[in-house]
This record gives structure tokens, C-alpha cells and sequence, in this order.
């Protein structure tokens, strides 16, 4: 008992005398002027450097420990003027709260001053811009770019809450969709200026274009002022390029890293540059009847290889110079990445059969696997001019270009019965697009009361596919390779050639009325675009009976095996085409001040469009040239209401169209990935009315919660449609068509969440988005005739969401960052709901693309505080997600071992199915490791 009292007593002792030290000093360390909270300041005692903490993302710090005294406490952070505080502790047991206001280190060169950070790639900086905005907008940080696991915009893209990112075959994410609207119903600009898509067959521009580390920020615009282009109805997305920096920079970075599929299978690699690049139609004219010595057949040999490592580099360098008038910045970047796919397909036809009604049947089932080389380049210099204050001038250049060479074996059979066909596909493909964008902008106070700024700009965009080899061989399951025979060849020659010139002026007046800030604008701009588009292909076919197939080389060497269909090409393919586009704007604004707590901006934009086309089309076919013009009026007004510094409520109404893409007004006709595809000179362009109401709170210059909805009344919307090939029934295609009328809307409506707040050394960003929309559509239903033993077709309607709409998005991003040792990471989580891939015309057949999630992971280490010399990794598709799509009839379907309908890899031993995996493909992890340098 004794023994007990006295370890009591000890007990008691030891956490008094623990108390005894136990006082706390804590607080923040921000910018004295943009309240920011500093990241990775130090805070230490004068006569005890041990005595130290490190601020965390929220700028917070905590010493633990003290005793009583007096303490001389300083605050360091590089860029910013040292801090000294006295701190008197009079009770162990205190808890004080010291702040530090940091003033930012200027020096001075003659009577200018330089300041020495440069913060408009912060993650602050964003928030600010959110906060501050007079639209709904969302903003990406470079500084958040650098940390995420992402290499593109595209990647970037998906962060965002509302964005899914459509995929390119081989997995790579290219084009954004936006609340639920297709890419196309959405535009993008390089600071700006609106750029036109590089694409042969879509108005939306590849985002996988642009490197991630050539933007100081991605802007994401959700609503209009009239001041802003109308031409989107999903959303903007704006990359606002590297600025020059107040003082010299100088960054670099080098990365190589590894595609995980490639540890378990070869890289198949085909010599594209022995291709032509200019068809014999375009070296020798529509006349020339060409011959098989006009093509080269080495470039159709795939070779099986050990892939190369990726490549990642990155260089910037910046400074400004006489007295800080003249501000200069080059960037470059390059990436040669390697990647793969592998999955199988199950193709449906164009028409269903019955019984039950809309039995889905196949017209073939083929397993895939491509490789894929794709390689960024793209370079940025910008120049800016203070003459003073109120008078600056700007100018930039920017060039990107994308070659992408990819390799497909494909082996395809009408069903898996032992005595059925087995056809090898082998494909070979070279793309170049490329975007260049100049612009000159100035800015021009006059008076006192007036602003003037102008922007011209000239930009060129375009897409190169040179001598794409489509090759298809004859063969039979359970038979060697060796006993294919020739089937057919395609060699295909596709360029698009854009360029656009744009005009932007503006005028603002600024006065007092009533003791509130009035400002009046107004303005206008022109763009002249003209393309033009070169299609022409040659076609091969077998002459039976003939020889097995050996090799490329001795089939072409040999006549008896092949006719040739077309030796002059396609000169007079619709697919070839001349287009030329005038979109005239102009608008006036009034943004205003109710009282100290509600804004208001508001005004009309006013758009005419003018279209013409001609085809190569002979004269006797319709829609072979057409001319449209059109003139949208487009208002717009938001309201924000402040309830406090960091509370507010905004509301937005504007008026945006969407016109349809070139390629899909022109009458054309030519092979996609699983089906033709046509156009339609029909199409109509789209008109919406949007409306938007969001909850906006910042706590802090950091944190950020903001919940809001959204509601879209959409005319005419269109999308791409499979569809009966009109002459003949038989054929499936792909179609853009409009699913809606003039008249009756559809509605498009839904939730966003959005939220990030910082723990000290953790972060958490994390989105929501819940979109729905109801399309009511003409659908068919065939089935067996009451009483016979024939069929018919019978129209019905079906309701259902926009194609490439999921129901469901969110994202997840975790942070942990230590200063002090300069480490921080993440791990990042995107999740895609169900979503239509594939729009059919009959009842309950479209193909869904099902749920997705997606794993990412990336950090940093300083390697050296003395040399900033960085350490990083990134590591994408951790959980090797494939993409899905089934297709789940309105009966169940019977899927019975050796019958002529039997579909493999179902995943089910039941003869019936409720739901049929039509695709699945995987695209395994990739990995990559570098270094990063900055001086500043």
C-alpha cells in the first residue's frame, strides 16, 4: 500500500514538473498586405535556435515547451523582411498567440522598386482570384500543377470540380467535359484569345496538348459577363501563360520514368519515318493514277521492342531590365512519353433482332492492344513594355505541337465458335497537331476616368496525319499465323489547316455616383477563320483464290493478289473541304455597387456568325457547299452579395450558344476507331439559357468552401449518334445530330461542392458534382409481328441523360507538406460515374460507360536548401483502372455456351445477362522521377 502511494506521488510529481515547461506560443505568419499565410517561414528563439517551429500550409507555427522568461522571438522567410518579437511568459502554463506580419524585401533601383517574390502561381493567389471574380470560376495554381501527379492541362483538367475527361484509346485524357456538356459545347483561350482546335473531326481543342508546366495558372470559367466570348455553354477554360518575373529566374527540370504495362509485354514500334508525307494525289494532282511503287511499305512492319524510358524536361528563364521597364520570359518544355493499351471489343450491329425485342447481335468481337509514342514540345517567349503606370504593351508567342505514332493489332471474329473466322487487323498511325498563337495587347489610361485596351492576334492550328495503314488479313481460330491470307488495305492521308485572325477592343469609364464606384464598358471584337481541310485514301482488295500472307513486301510485289480500287485516290471525297467562318461581337457592361454589400454586373453581347463550305464533292450531290448566318443576342447580369469579408452569395444569369464543329456540317465519310463516321450538313447550332447560385466562403487566404447549383434550358443541344448508314441498313455509323428541339428545352441542372482547408503540415482538397439531365428521344423497338413469324419496327421514345454526362464526379487529394525538411506529397483520387460512351437509335441498346476510379500519387524532397534543387516522383493509375462500357438491353439477353450469340468474358457463369461487357481496356501505371531547379 505504501509502495502504491509513493509511485502515486511520483506520478504527480513528474506532470507537475512536465507543467512546469509546458507554456505555448502560437500564431500566424502572413503577408502584410494580401493577408496570405506564409508556407515554410521559421519562427525561432533569438538565444536558443532549438527552441523553433516551421510554419505549416495554413502559415500556422507552435513552440512547445517554455518556461517563464522573456523571449526575443524572430520570423524568417526568404523574400520577405526579418521580423524580431519580445515575448514575456509569466505563467507556465500560457498560451500566447503571436502573429507575424511580413513585409515583402524590395530593392531599389534608382527610383523603382523590385519586389522580391513573385506570386501569381500561388495557391493563394488562386483563392483571391475565386474570391474576387464577378463570374463563377475555378482556378489551378502553377505551384498546385508542380505538386499534383499530372504532366498535361488535360490531367490538370480532371482536378476540377465538374470536369470529366474524356480518353483517347490507349487511356491519355484529351478533351474536357464540362458540367455534363461534350468538349464541344466549350471553348479555349491562351490568355485570352481564343484559339481554334487542331483537330481534323471536333471544334474542341486536345488539352493533352499542353504541358502542365507551361501555365502560371488554369482558369475554368462556369458563367459570362458580356465582355467574354459567348460560345460556351458548358464552360471556358483559360491558360494564362508564365509572366515575367520582378526580378531574374531561372528554372529547369529533368525527368525519365517508365510505363508499367511494358514490364509484362514489348513495345510495338513501326518505322514512321519511311511513310510518305504527301500522297501521290498531292505530289502529282487529282489525275494521277498511282501505282504500288508510289507506296512505301516499310513503315507497315511492326516491330516488337524493349520501350524506351520517358523523357520530361522543362526550362524557363526571365528578368526584367531598364529600371524594370522591360519584362522578358522564355519558356520550353518536352515530353517523350511511352504507353500502352490492351482490352477486347464487342461490336454490335447496326440493327437488333428479336425475340425478345432488341436482342442485341454482334458483327464481330476483337482483343486490342496498341502502343503509343507521344511527344510535346511546345516553347513560350513573352515581352512586356511599362512606358509608365498607365501606359503598357505586351506581346507573346507561344508554339505547342503533339506527334503521337501508335500501333494497333487487333484480332476480330463473328463469334467463338471452333470453325468461325479470325481477321488480324494491323494498324499504323502518325499524328502532328499543332497550335501557334501570337498576340499583342496594350492597355492605355486616358484622363482619369477612361481605359483602353486592345489585343490583336494571329493564330494557325492544324493536324497532320500522313499515310495511316489499315491492313486486314483472312484467318481462322485454332489455324497458325501462317495460314492468314490478304484481306484488304486502306492508306489514308489526312491535313487540317487553320488559321484565325482576332481583334479585341475595349473601353471602360470609371466615376462616382452616389459615392459608389460606377464603371461603363464597352467593346467589340472580329475573328476571321478560314480552313482547310485535304482527305484522300487508297484501297486495296484481295483476288481469290491467292497465297497465304507473308509479309507486306512480297503481297504488294505480287499483282495476282490484289486489285487496286482506286489508283487516283479520293479527289472528290467530301472529306476534303475549303470553310471560312466571321464571328462579329460587340457588348456593353455596367458593374456597379449597391450599398457596401451587393455588386452587380450585368449588360448585353451581341454575336452575328457567318459559315460557308465547299466540299470536293462532285456537283450532283447535296450539301456539297452551304452558307449559314446567324445573330444571337446575349444577356447577362450577376449579383454577388457580400454577407461579411468571407462570406458571399452569388448569382448569375447569362445567355451562351455552341456552333457546331466544321468537320460535322461537312457531308463526310470516314473510319473511326470502331465505326464510320458521318456527318451531317443539318446540324443546327445550339442556344441556352444559364443560370447559377453559389454559397462562396474563405475563411483565409488558404481555405475555401463553396457549394452552389446550377440549371441550363438548352436548345437544339446535338451529339454523336450511331446510326443505320442510310443506303445501307446493314452498316452502323456515328453521326452528330440534333436530339432536341428549337421549342421544347432540355434541361440540364445540378450540384457543385467544392472545399480545401489546411491543418498545418495537411491539406485536404476535395469536390463534388452531381449533374442530371432528362433528354426525351425518338427510339425504335424491333420485335416480332403479333401472329407471324416476321418483324417489325416500332418507334417509340426513350428518356436519358446527355451522352458523356455522369451523374456523379468527385475528387480527393490529401497533402502533407513539411517545411523544414522541404518534403511534401499527395495522394490523389478521381472518381467518374456511369456515363453514356455510345448513343444508339434503338431502345435501351447505348453503350454506358461505368464507374471509374483513378489513384495518383506524387511528392517532393529538397535536396538542397542552398541550391533550391528539388527532388520528385509522380505515379499515375496506381489501381490500373480500365475503362468499361456495357450496354443493358430492355430483356435479358441468353448467353448459352456454343451457341451462335455466345459472348466471352462476361464475368458470370449465368446464361443470362442483365447487362453485356461490350469493351474493357487497361492501360497499367506509369511512373516517373526527376529533379527540379530554381534560382530566383
Amino acid at each position: 500500500m505504501r509502495i502504491k502511494k509513493h509511485f502515486l506521488l511520483l506520478i504527480i510529481v513528474l506532470v507537475c514538473g512536465l507543467r512546469a515547461g509546458a507554456a505555448v506560443i502560437k500564431g500566424h505568419v502572413y503577408d502584410s498586405k494580401s493577408k496570405e499565410g506564409l508556407i515554410g517561414a521559421i519562427v525561432y528563439d533569438k538565444n536558443n535556435t532549438t527552441m523553433n517551429a516551421t510554419t505549416g500550409l495554413d502559415g500556422t507555427y507552435k513552440i512547445k515547451h517554455l518556461g517563464k522568461g522573456s523571449y526575443t522571438f524572430i520570423a524568417k522567410v526568404f523574400g520577405y523582411l526579418t521580423i524580431e518579437k519580445q515575448v514575456t511568459i509569466a505563467d507556465s502554463s500560457q498560451a500566447l498567440n503571436v502573429d507575424f506580419s511580413m513585409d515583402m524585401e524590395t530593392m531599389t533601383l534608382g527610383d523603382v522598386q523590385i519586389l522580391s517574390n513573385y506570386e501569381q502561381n500561388t495557391d493563394n493567389y488562386a483563392r483571391g482570384e475565386e474570391k474576387n471574380a464577378p463570374y463563377i470560376m475555378n482556378v489551378v495554381s502553377s505551384n498546385a500543377i508542380q505538386l499534383s501527379p499530372d504532366l498535361t492541362v488535360a490531367d490538370v483538367l480532371q482536378r476540377v470540380s465538374g470536369i470529366v475527361e474524356d480518353r483517347s484509346a490507349t487511356g491519355q485524357a484529351d478533351f474536357a467535359n464540362i458540367r455534363g456538356m461534350d468538349g464541344n459545347y466549350n471553348y479555349t483561350s491562351i490568355d485570352g484569345v481564343v484559339v481554334p482546335s487542331p483537330e481534323y473531326k471536333t471544334s474542341a481543342v486536345p488539352m493533352d496538348l499542353f504541358p502542365s508546366d507551361i501555365v502560371e495558372r488554369l482558369e475554368v470559367y462556369k458563367s459570362a459577363t458580356p465582355d467574354m466570348e459567348g460560345d460556351f455553354i458548358g464552360g471556358a477554360m483559360n491558360l494564362v501563360l508564365k509572366d515575367a518575373p520582378p526580378s531574374f529566374m531561372l528554372t529547369a527540370n529533368v525527368a525519365t520514368g517508365y510505363d508499367g504495362t511494358f514490364f509484362n509485354k514489348p513495345y510495338t514500334n513501326f518505322n514512321a519515318a519511311a511513310s510518305n508525307p504527301l500522297s501521290p494525289q498531292q505530289l502529282y494532282g487529282d489525275n494521277y493514277r498511282a501505282t504500288t511503287s508510289d507506296f512505301p511499305t516499310s513503315n507497315m512492319v511492326l516491330k516488337n521492342q524493349t520501350a524506351p524510358p520517358d523523357l520530361n524536361a522543362g526550362f524557363a528563364i526571365g528578368n526584367r531590365f531598364f529600371k524594370n521597364k522591360l519584362g522578358v520570359l522564355a519558356a520550353v518544355s518536352y515530353q517523350n512519353m511511352y504507353n500502352s493499351a490492351y482490352g477486347m471489343f464487342i461490336c454490335p450491329q447496326a440493327q437488333p433482332y428479336a425475340p425478345p425485342p432488341n436482342l442485341p447481335i454482334w458483327n464481330y468481337i476483337s482483343s486490342n492492344t496498341y502502343s503509343e509514342q507521344q511527344t510535346r514540345m511546345a516553347a513560350h517567349l513573352k515581352l512586356d513594355y511599362e512606358f509608365n503606370p498607365r501606359n503598357t504593351i505586351s506581346l507573346y508567342t507561344f508554339f505547342t505541337q503533339m506527334y503521337d505514332q501508335r500501333a494497333w493489332q487487333e484480332q476480330d471474329t463473328s463469334n467463338t465458335l471452333m470453325t468461325s473466322e479470325l481477321n488480324p487487323t494491323y494498324k499504323t498511325q502518325a499524328i502532328y497537331d499543332h497550335i501557334f498563337n501570337t498576340a499583342i495587347n496594350g492597355k492605355d489610361s486616358i484622363g482619369k476616368h477612361l481605359l483602353l485596351d486592345w489585343k490583336g492576334s494571329f493564330a494557325t492550328t492544324g493536324e497532320n496525319m500522313p499515310d495511316y495503314d489499315i491492313l486486314s488479313l483472312t484467318g481462322q481460330i485454332n489455324r497458325p499465323a501462317s495460314a492468314d491470307y490478304f484481306s484488304s488495305l486502306s492508306r489514308i492521308w489526312e491535313t487540317t489547316l487553320d488559321n484565325s485572325y482576332s481583334g479585341y477592343v475595349n473601353l471602360s469609364y470609371f466615376f462616382k455616383l452616389f459615392g459608389q464606384s460606377v464603371t461603363l464598358k464597352a467593346g467589340g471584337m472580329d475573328r476571321y477563320e478560314d480552313r482547310t481541310a485535304f482527305y484522300t485514301d487508297y484501297n486495296w482488295a484481295v483476288i481469290l483464290p491467292q497465297p497465304y500472307y507473308t509479309n507486306i513486301g512480297a503481297e504488294m510485289g505480287d499483282t495476282n493478289n490484289w486489285k487496286f480500287q482506286n489508283p487516283q485516290g479520293d479527289p472528290q471525297s467530301a472529306n476534303g473541304y475549303k470553310l471560312e467562318e466571321n464571328i462579329t461581337g460587340y457588348y456593353g457592361m455596367a458593374s456597379f455597387s449597391v450599398g457596401p454589400k451587393i455588386d452587380v454586373v450585368g449588360g448585353l453581347r451581341v454575336e452575328s456568325t457567318y459559315e460557308a463550305y465547299q466540299d470536293n464533292e462532285s456537283n450532283f450531290n447535296p450539301g456539297q457547299s452551304e452558307t449559314k448566318t446567324y445573330t444571337d443576342y446575349l444577356p447577362s447580369i450577376d449579383v454577388k452579395y457580400k454577407i461579411n469579408k468571407k462570406n458571399a452569395v452569388h448569382a448569375d444569369y447569362f445567355a451562351s450558344i455552341s456552333r457546331p464543329p466544321f468537320f460535322d456540317i461537312i457531308p463526310y465519310s470516314i473510319p473511326g476507331d470502331y465505326f464510320e463516321q458521318v456527318g451531317n450538313p443539318l446540324l443546327e447550332h445550339t442556344q441556352a439559357n444559364n443560370y447559377d447560385l453559389r454559397y462562396e466562403f474563405f475563411p483565409n487566404p488558404t481555405d475555401q468552401l463553396l457549394a452552389g447549383v446550377f440549371y441550363k434550358q438548352i436548345y437544339n443541344p446535338y451529339e454523336i449518334a450511331i446510326v443505320r448508314d442510310q443506303g445501307h441498313p446493314s452498316v452502323t455509323n456515328e453521326q452528330p445530330v440534333n436530339v432536341g428541339g428549337d421549342t421544347v428545352p432540355l434541361t440540364n441542372y445540378g450540384f457543385e461542392l467544392q472545399t480545401i482547408k489546411f491543418f498545418r503540415h495537411f491539406g485536404i482538397l476535395a469536390n463534388y458534382t452531381y449533374t442530371h439531365s432528362d433528354i426525351v428521344v425518338p427510339e425504335q423497338i424491333y420485335e416480332t409481328t403479333s401472329g407471324t413469324s416476321g418483324f417489325t419496327t416500332v418507334p417509340t421514345t426513350e428518356t436519358r441523360p446527355l451522352q458523356g454526362q455522369a451523374a456523379n464526379i468527385a475528387n480527393l487529394s490529401l497533402i502533407y507538406k513539411e517545411p523544414k525538411i522541404g518534403f511534401q506529397i499527395q495522394v490523389a483520387g478521381v472518381y467518374t460515374g456511369k456515363e453514356i460512351s455510345d448513343v444508339s437509335g434503338w431502345y435501351g441498346l447505348d453503350l454506358w460507360q461505368m464507374p471509374m476510379f483513378r489513384l495518383d500519387l506524387s511528392f517532393e524532397k529538397k535536396l538542397s536548401r542552398k541550391l533550391n534543387l528539388m527532388l520528385y516522383g509522380k505515379a499515375n493509375n496506381l489501381l490500373n483502372t480500365p475503362v468499361i462500357l456495357r450496354i443493358f438491353p430492355p430483356s435479358p439477353y441468353s448467353n448459352i455456351p456454343g451457341t451462335y450469340e455466345y459472348l466471352p468474358n462476361q464475368g458470370t457463369s449465368a446464361t443470362t445477362l442483365n447487362s453485356i461487357l461490350v469493351r474493357n481496356e487497361y492501360f497499367g501505371q506509369s511512373f516517373i522521377l526527376g529533379v527540379r531547379y530554381k534560382f530566383q
